[in-house]
């Protein structure tokens, strides 16, 4: 026969974390908030039972100190100190060893935020179209083509004089003075064409790279994240009291691993609260959940963050229980009535919807900017106008010096 008992009283460890689970005063009365706090009213509701809140001094969620007690939320259960524990908590292998776990309600997915980058300059659009390999080559193969038709292809040319004739080719001027053999001829037609493609391909995207601004390149995934910190460049931040950095570290993925020592050897972590935001203005990435953004940032276009692009696991989230709780079953029965009719959901979406609106009431309009100003392209303006400066510059040279010279033959 199934067994209807429920505790009329239990006490209930949580951690206070904006929309997660929060409280407040009504009537003389704890009344709790955030969408947790709101399962705790369905559960004290459908359960009939009264709850004592009891929270941890450390303020963690959970892990193994070094001398093998617990702390945290699971501490507190573990130790017959709470019922129930509450704080979005995750299940491992090891926290099974000194807790039991509800069903699960929901997932929590371990990725990285960075804050969205910025435009790149404009000033230096004019690289843009190839990247440094691509450039690195291109002039290296003007360069070979420099020697070898000094060699084979032009009648006393100078290694000057075929620079410049190469050089020329590039940006649509003549080549003089080639010699007139078959194979000669297909060996120009050869880099004829290769001289008019590559000006086009660079002249197609060299204005989209004006009007629409590439990024500044930010870390994508987990493993260009433990690049950059490994190099010094960026921080990793895991949020403080979780089991994130162990995971890192028992993650058995080489650079997974080496970040997560990098965490551990500087001691970096942060509280996920109000000032979040304001973290990520340095070069740095909070290690988090997609379900943590939403409840604390807000979505988008109203955040100001970027979301890797992976995640380094997936973990169910469920309610702590201590071993030997007299009504597990009963329990699991109400929370399943929430997880089926989709409860969870709604009250997450609700509170991501009222930080979006309030932070698009606080928005400020902005009115719309031109893609392109004349100061974007003052660098171009100056490069033409030097290229203008010197040609004047030889021109009279050429005029004034008192003998002839040529570049181009010797």
């Amino acid at each position: 026969m199934k067994n209807l008992y429920f505790p009329s009283k239990i006490k209930v460890a949580a951690i206070l974390l904006k929309n997660v689970f929060t409280v407040s005063k009504e009537n003389d009365h704890i009344a709790p908030k955030g969408f947790e706090g709101e399962m705790l009213k369905y559960l004290v509701e459908k359960l009939k039972f009264e709850f004592e809140l009891v929270l941890p001094n450390d303020g963690k969620y959970g892990s193994r100190d070094n001398n093998g007690t617990w702390n945290g939320v699971i501490g507190l259960v573990q130790r017959g100190e709470a019922d129930i524990g509450l704080a979005t908590l995750t299940i491992t292998e090891n926290r099974w060893e000194a807790v039991d776990f509800s069903i699960s309600y929901g997932i929590i997915d371990r990725v990285f935020a960075v804050k969205e980058p910025g435009e790149m300059p404009k000033v230096i659009a004019f690289i843009y179209p190839f990247s440094q390999n691509v450039w690195v080559l291109y002039t290296l193969m003007i360069l070979a083509a420099t020697v070898l038709f000094q060699r084979m292809m032009l009648r006393r040319a100078t290694l000057l004089g075929s620079f410049l004739s190469v050089l020329g080719s590039v940006v649509s001027q003549a080549i003089d003075n080639v010699r007139e053999t078959p194979w000669r001829r297909v060996l120009l037609g050869l880099w004829m064409t290769i001289a008019a493609v590559m000006p086009f391909l660079y002249n197609t995207s060299f204005v989209s790279y004006l009007t629409m601004p590439q990024k500044v390149p930010v870390p994508r995934n987990f493993e260009e994240l433990s690049k950059v910190v490994l190099s010094g460049k960026y921080k990793c931040l895991p949020n403080k009291g979780t089991i994130e950095q162990e995971l890192l570290l028992r993650s058995g993925i080489d650079y997974l691993v080496k970040m997560g020592e990098m965490i551990q050897k500087n001691g970096w972590e942060y509280s996920f609260g109000g000032k979040s935001p304001e973290l990520l203005e340095n070069p740095v990435a909070i290690i988090t959940s997609s379900l943590g953004l939403n409840l604390l940032l807000g979505s988008p276009p109203y955040i100001t963050v970027k979301v890797s692009d992976d995640y380094f696991g997936i973990w169910n989230m469920a309610i702590a229980m201590k071993k030997g709780f007299c009504c597990r079953e009963r329990f699991n029965e109400a929370l399943y009535h929430i997880i089926s009719v989709g409860l969870i959901e709604k009250w997450i979406d609700d509170l991501s919807f009222a930080d979006t609106l309030h932070k698009r009431l606080k928005k400020n309009h902005e009115e719309p900017k031109l893609q392109l100003t004349l100061e974007d392209l003052k660098l171009s303006f100056f490069t033409l106008f030097f290229g203008y400066a010197l040609a004047l510059l030889a021109f009279l040279t050429e005029l004034m010096s008192p003998k002839s010279f040529d570049i181009f033959h010797s």
